[in-house]
C-alpha cells in the first residue's frame, strides 16, 4: 500500500491551520462537552495512596429497594471482584446526607473506609460482614475494604452519589 501525503503536510502550521483547529475544537466542545465533574473525578481517583488495589466491578444497580415506607427507600448497588462482593444500600438521611448499609461476602470483620470529597469516613464490618456509615456527603464516593490477613485492599470504583 502506498501512502500519499497531501500538499504541505511537512510544512509548519500557519494561521489558517490554527483557525481550522480552533473551529474543530469548538465544534467538538459543543457536540460532546467534557462532563462538568470529570476533573474532580480524576483527582479523586488518583488520590489513593495504595498502589496494590483490587478494583471491583458494578454487578447490578437497582433503582429503588422495596422498603417499609417511602422514607426508607434507597438504591442497592452490588460490586464484585475475585475475592469479595460488596452489596451497598444507599439511602437518604435527614439533613441531606447519605447512609450506606453494606454487606461483605464472604462475611468477615474488616476495616472499611468510605472515601468522600470531604475526607474519609471509617468503620469496621462485623463478623457477618455488615457495616453502616452515616453522614456521607453527596458527590464522589469510593468504598475501600482493607481486608485483614491480606496485603491487598479491595476497592469499589468511584461513583457519584
Amino acid at each position: 500500500m502506498t501512502t500519499v501525503e497531501p500538499p504541505g503536510a511537512n510544512e509548519p502550521l500557519d494561521e489558517l491551520d490554527f483557525r481550522l483547529l480552533a473551529g474543530l475544537r469548538e465544534l467538538w466542545e459543543d457536540a460532546d462537552p467534557m462532563p462538568a465533574t470529570l476533573v474532580e473525578q480524576i483527582r479523586f481517583a488518583i488520590q489513593l495512596e495504595d498502589v496494590d488495589l483490587e478494583v471491583m466491578r458494578i454487578r447490578e444497580q437497582e433503582g429503588l429497594v422495596v422498603a417499609r415506607s417511602a422514607a426508607e427507600q434507597g438504591r442497592l448497588i452490588t460490586f464484585d471482584s475475585e475475592s469479595l462482593t460488596i452489596m451497598v444500600n444507599v439511602s437518604p438521611e435527614p439533613g441531606g446526607t447519605i447512609r450506606l448499609d453494606g454487606w461483605l461476602t464472604p462475611p468477615a470483620e474488616h476495616p472499611i473506609e468510605v472515601r468522600t470529597a470531604n475526607g474519609p469516613l471509617t468503620t469496621t464490618s462485623d463478623a457477618e460482614g455488615r457495616f453502616a456509615v452515616s453522614g456521607v456527603p453527596h458527590g464522589m464516593v469510593q468504598v475501600l475494604v482493607r481486608t485483614l490477613g491480606r496485603s491487598r485492599t479491595v476497592s469499589t470504583p468511584a461513583i457519584e452519589l
